[in-house]
């Protein structure tokens, strides 16, 4: 049992730590469109965004 609470844990704190890197990554991209008034590709162009992270952040601008 408590190697099944571990592994849940782990996985928890990876999801967490994913969705912070997303969200970071975010922000730095409003951050490119609006003081360098740049687009949404053109910012995720700058920060080299991989096409995985593209799909799920241009949902969110």
């Amino acid at each position: 049992m408590c190697e099944a609470v571990q592994n849940y844990a782990e996985k928890y704190a990876e999801q967490k730590a994913e969705i912070a890197r997303l969200n970071g990554l975010l922000d730095s991209i409003k951050k490119l469109m609006e003081n360098m008034k740049l687009g949404a590709e053109q910012a995720m162009n700058v920060l080299e965004v991989n096409d995985q992270d593209r799909e799920i952040l241009m949902k969110e601008l």
